[in-house]
């Protein structure tokens, strides 16, 4: 819509009047369609919670890398891959203040801050 409005307005002629009005046509009937989406037809939110990241090593950067992911709803859970032995590990809750490695025994972060 803002497209075809733009054309109109910077050009008044009958081409860019032709070519405007399906641009706002098509944007009405988007905008109308985009309103009747509700958060049901999106989806169940079912795949959340089986989701893992890709399991890969990560090259060392002067220290080693990792992951974290944390889910957004409820239960919130954060799973950390160590990018030095690729082990992953899930735990329930947020981003620990610290974390080292079960596998390979090596820090990843000390305090909240790094």
């Amino acid at each position: 819509m803002a497209i075809g409005a733009g054309l109109v307005f910077a050009d008044g002629s009958y081409f860019s009047i032709y070519v405007a009005a399906p641009l706002s046509i098509a944007g009405s009937i988007l905008l109308i369609f985009g309103m009747m989406i509700t958060s049901e037809n999106i989806g169940s939110g079912e795949l959340d919670h089986e989701w893992s990241p890709e399991i890969s090593k990560m090259p060392d950067a002067g220290r080693p890398m990792y992951r974290i992911d944390t889910t957004l709803k409820a239960p919130v859970t954060t799973t950390i891959l160590c990018g030095r032995c690729s082990h992953l590990e899930e735990i329930s809750g947020g981003k620990p203040p610290s974390y080292r490695c079960v596998a390979c025994g090596i820090e990843l972060w000390e305090y909240e801050e790094e």
